[in-house]
C-alpha cells in the first residue's frame, strides 16, 4: 500500500510535466503546418503568374477601369495570349481580348466581343464593349486585334505593375524567391528540431520515471 501511494503522485508529476510539451508540439506543428500551407499559396501564385506565362508565351496584363465590372474589376491580373492574323478565326462571341485602337500608342483595351463580322477578305470586324458599358467601342479589325484572355487573377494586377515598374524587376524577383527559399529551409529545419527535441524530452522522462521507480522500490 506504501509503494502504491507513493507512485501516484510520481507518475501524476510525470503527467504534467509531460503534457504541456506536447501540448508545445501540437502547436508548434500547427503553426508550421500553416506556414507550409502559406508558403505553398505564394508559390502557386508565382507559378501562374509569372511562370506559366512566361513558358506559354502569354502576357501579363493588369485592369486599370472599371470597364469591366464585376467580372473584371480593377487590379485583376490578366494573362493574355498573343494571336496571329491566322488565329482571328479562333474569336467567339463571349471571348475578352485585347486589341491596340491606335496604332501609334501601345496602350490596349481589354473588352468582351459582342458580335463578330466576316470580311470579303477573309479578315473580321469584331465589335467589342465593356462589361460594365452601355455602349459598344468603335468597331475593331483583325489588324488591331493583339491577343485574348486566357486567365485572370483577381487582385494580383498591382503586384504585376509593382514587380514590371522602371528598375524593380531587376531586384524584386531573385529578392522574393530568395527570402521564400529561406524562409522554406527553416520552417523544414524548425520541424526536423522540434521533433528531436520531443523525442529527447520523451526518452528523459521515461529515464527519470525508471529511476524514481528504482528508488522507491
Amino acid at each position: 500500500m506504501t509503494t502504491a501511494t507513493v507512485r501516484a503522485p510520481a507518475a501524476a508529476t510525470a503527467d504534467k510535466r509531460r503534457r504541456p510539451q506536447r501540448n508545445d508540439g501540437v502547436l508548434a506543428w500547427l503553426w508550421y503546418g500553416v506556414s507550409a500551407g502559406l508558403l505553398a499559396v505564394i508559390l502557386g501564385l508565382a507559378v501562374v503568374a509569372i511562370a506559366l506565362p512566361r513558358l506559354a508565351g502569354a502576357v501579363p496584363l493588369t485592369v486599370l477601369s472599371p470597364s469591366m465590372e464585376p467580372s473584371l474589376p480593377p487590379g485583376t491580373m490578366l494573362v493574355v495570349r498573343p494571336l496571329t492574323e491566322a488565329e482571328m478565326h479562333t474569336i467567339r462571341i463571349g471571348d475578352v481580348i485585347s486589341y491596340q485602337p491606335n496604332p501609334l500608342d501601345p496602350t490596349l483595351i481589354t473588352h468582351r466581343v459582342v458580335g463578330i463580322t466576316s470580311v470579303q477578305n477573309g479578315s473580321f470586324i469584331f465589335t467589342v464593349q465593356g462589361d460594365a458599358n452601355a455602349q459598344p467601342d468603335p468597331p475593331v479589325r483583325s489588324l488591331q486585334v493583339r491577343a485574348k484572355l486566357w486567365y485572370s487573377i483577381p487582385g494580383l494586377g498591382w503586384v504585376n505593375n509593382l514587380v514590371n515598374a522602371q528598375g524593380n524587376r531587376a531586384w524584386i524577383i531573385p529578392t522574393t524567391a530568395g527570402l521564400l527559399f529561406a524562409y522554406a529551409g527553416y520552417t523544414v529545419t524548425a520541424a526536423a528540431v522540434t521533433t528531436i527535441k520531443g523525442r529527447q524530452q520523451d526518452k528523459n522522462a521515461v529515464g527519470e520515471d525508471a529511476a524514481r521507480a528504482a528508488r522507491l522500490r
